[in-house]
């Protein structure tokens, strides 16, 4: 069963949900528009961190291209590797489930590059390094 539980940053302190008092016949949709507002996403970081909608999280990804298969060994040879990492918000879509939007990748030669796409959030190659209210900075490309 999916644990529903939500977030909120009111302008100077984040507040949990389980800190959140609220009328007894309020509807959740008012919770839901309120600016601030953040859903949790049923994840945890590899750190055990739960991630929430806002959240930045930093996720290494490693790509293996021009590789030669060699049937002997049943294995690739002559491959190359590309390592990094991508920074991004995290937002959970219907059509897309939990991703990063449009990303910045920081590849091994340290070059930053903003990506138009989603990236799905692999929770165990991921680490939630800050939140879109707190640390904006992060989605900046400063990733200190």
């Amino acid at each position: 069963m999916r644990v529903i539980k939500f977030r909120y940053w009111d302008g100077e302190n984040m507040i949990d949900g389980d800190s959140l008092a609220f009328e007894e016949y309020a509807p959740i949709s008012h919770l839901l528009t309120r600016e601030g507002t953040m859903q949790f996403s049923g994840l945890t970081d590899k750190n055990g961190v739960e991630i929430y909608e806002g959240d930045i999280v930093k996720q290494e990804y490693s790509v293996i291209f021009n590789a030669t298969y060699d049937p002997v060994s049943y294995g690739f040879v002559d491959q190359e590797t590309e390592e990094g990492y991508h920074i991004g918000e995290v937002v959970i879509t219907a059509s897309k489930g939990v991703t990063i939007r449009n990303p910045m990748r920081y590849t091994e030669d340290g070059k930053p590059e903003k990506s138009n796409q989603y990236k799905s959030v692999a929770s165990y190659r991921c680490e939630v390094i800050g939140n879109n209210y707190e640390n904006p900075n992060l989605l900046e490309g400063d990733d200190s």
